[in-house]
């Protein structure tokens, strides 16, 4: 075989590799053996695997200098790296049967003895040493095990007579240990590789799904320890001059704070209306009777779609911070929800009167940013918060995708890149 022809069939051979590769890498049980999760029974599927490989290596053989070799290791020593030892043994001794009585009878028992030989030795470096068959290292180590395999079967031939055939074949046995050893770091770093993608794709979605958690309890803050103490003092002064007034203030406080501490990460929008409803109620008491008026206009049929938790929570803050806070007069503050094509559209809208007040608190002016944050981790540009400022007031609107949410947003990116993760 010429040169040129060599490389066209080693070329073939590697392409064939990789593709083994990938599919490996889509069947769940080579897949555990890959991750190293793998169960006892997923080690079958690594026998399967590298027989498979081993019977195609046996059939497609090349000539160099002369002689007939094959890449039928590639397989056993597949095996031995994915399943251990055990499955190095079994995989040995499939395919070397296999090529000792389908392809070349006359050497089977060296054959068989160094396909045996391949796995085993394989397949304990695997478990003992596993750095030794990851990234460019499985080269070398592929290259030293048959090695070992090629000395004790030479010495075999030797004994018996077969000197003058072993002994100036020696170019054929090293072209033979390259690409082995090529074939299995090929698959062995395809298929790490589309792992090790995956890896990041799922890592990607659980620091995602953290920082989300992390944005969400810094909301939850907020309303601690100030607005506790805000609301406490609005209670002592409503006990004396209404004290039924006072119990349902009692009632709303308790509400907000286990609605803060037992939802989940995301809930229905009747949810969030009642937490700002509770919430408005405590603010009402605190700055004064008739300051604070308060309308819902949220559609039934829109109460039970799941939206992210603590959603209307920095805008109703806002609202009463930044809008009836900061004026003399009464103000309304209406709570609002529509479709709008395939999204839920929630606006907040404050409508004051009375001439501008100084301001008692200081606003941190990142609630709106953390909320927008949030909301593009979870849904990309799906969703929007514009804020409109008037002279009398401000709108702020949320625009949501409108589809049915089973899952907790602070896992749902988690769960879709998973997903692909396992499509791939």
């Amino acid at each position: 075989m010429t040169p040129p022809t060599l490389l066209v069939e080693l070329a073939e051979k590697m392409g064939l590799l990789a593709a083994a590769a990938l599919v490996a890498v889509l069947f769940p049980p080579l897949r555990n053996r890959l991750l190293g999760v793998g169960r006892r029974v997923d080690k079958l599927a690594a026998v399967g695997l590298g027989f498979g490989l081993s019977v195609w290596g046996a059939t497609l053989g090349l000539h160099v200098a002369g002689e007939d070799i094959n890449v039928r290791a590639i397989g056993i020593l597949i095996a031995a790296i994915l399943g251990g030892w055990k499955a190095g043994l079994l995989a040995g001794l499939g395919g070397g049967l296999f090529y000792a009585f389908q392809v070349d009878p006359q050497t089977a028992p060296y054959v068989l003895i160094a396909s045996v030989v391949d796995g085993v030795l394989a397949g304990v470096v695997a478990e003992r040493r596993p750095e030794w068959v990851e990234g460019p290292r499985v080269f070398f180590t592929a290259i030293a095990v048959q090695g070992v395999h090629l000395f004790v079967v030479g010495v075999g031939l030797v004994a018996f007579g077969y000197a003058e055939r072993y002994l100036p074949a020696w170019p054929a046995h090293l072209v033979k240990l390259v690409v082995n050893g090529a074939g299995v770091t090929l698959f062995v770093m395809v298929a790490r590789l589309v792992i090790s993608r995956e890896e990041r794709g799922v890592a990607l979605a659980h620091a995602r799904a953290a920082a989300d958690k992390a944005a969400l309890e810094a909301l939850r803050r907020r309303l601690e320890p100030h607005f506790l103490f805000n609301a406490l003092t609005a209670i002592r002064a409503t006990i004396r001059r209404d004290p039924e007034a006072a119990r349902e203030l009692v009632s709303d406080l308790a509400d907000l704070y286990r609605y803060l501490l037992s939802h989940p990460d995301d809930a229905p929008l009747s949810a969030e209306v009642d937490h700002a409803s509770a919430y408005l109620a405590i603010e009402r008491a605190r700055l004064g009777e008739g300051r604070v008026r308060i309308d819902i206009d949220v559609p039934t049929s829109l109460r039970a779609h799941r939206v992210p938790a603590l959603l209307l929570q920095p805008l109703v803050e806002n609202a009463v911070r930044h809008g009836v806070a900061r004026r003399s007069g009464a103000g309304t503050i209406r709570i609002g929800a529509h479709e709008d094509g395939d999204s839920l559209v929630i606006e907040v809208e404050d409508a004051c009167e009375g001439d501008p007040v100084p301001a008692n608190e200081k606003g941190s002016g990142i609630a709106l940013a953390t909320l927008r944050e949030r909301l593009g981790r979870l849904f990309g540009d799906r969703a929007a918060i514009d804020l409109d400022v008037g002279a009398t007031g401000a709108r702020a609107c949320v625009r949501l995708p409108l589809e049915a949410q089973t899952t907790s947003s602070g896992s749902r990116v988690l769960a879709s890149i998973e997903e692909r993760a396992n499509a791939s």
